[in-house]
C-alpha cells in the first residue's frame, strides 16, 4: 500500500518507493497505451491516499507536462514519479 508520510518520518529506500509509485501509475493506465490522462493520474493519487486527488493530478500535470498535451507520456513519467515522491507518497510494504 502506498501512503503519504510526514517529513521526518522513516521511509524505505528511495529507489524502492519510486518503483512502487511507477507500478501504481502503470496500473492506473486503464487503456494500456503508456500515456496517463488527468483522470488516470487522479485515480493513482486516490490510490496513494491523497485527500484531493483531482487537485494533485492537476498540479502534477502543471509541473510535468512539458509539451502541454494534457497527458503524461513515457518521456515525462520520471518527472511525475519524482513529483509524487517529493510530496511524500511512498510504499510501506
Amino acid at each position: 500500500m502506498v501512503h503519504n508520510i510526514l517529513k521526518g518520518s522513516t521511509s524505505p529506500s528511495s529507489a524502492a518507493s519510486k518503483q512502487q509509485l511507477r507500478k501504481v501509475f502503470f496500473d492506473c493506465d486503464v487503456d494500456d497505451n503508456s500515456i496517463l490522462t488527468k483522470e488516470e493520474i487522479k485515480k493513482a493519487f486516490g490510490r496513494f491516499g491523497s485527500v484531493f486527488p483531482g487537485f494533485r493530478a492537476w498540479r502534477a500535470l502543471k509541473r510535468v507536462d512539458k509539451n502541454r498535451d494534457g497527458c503524461v507520456s513515457l518521456e515525462e513519467l520520471d518527472d511525475l514519479i519524482e513529483y509524487a515522491h517529493k510530496r511524500g507518497y511512498i510504499n510501506f510494504s
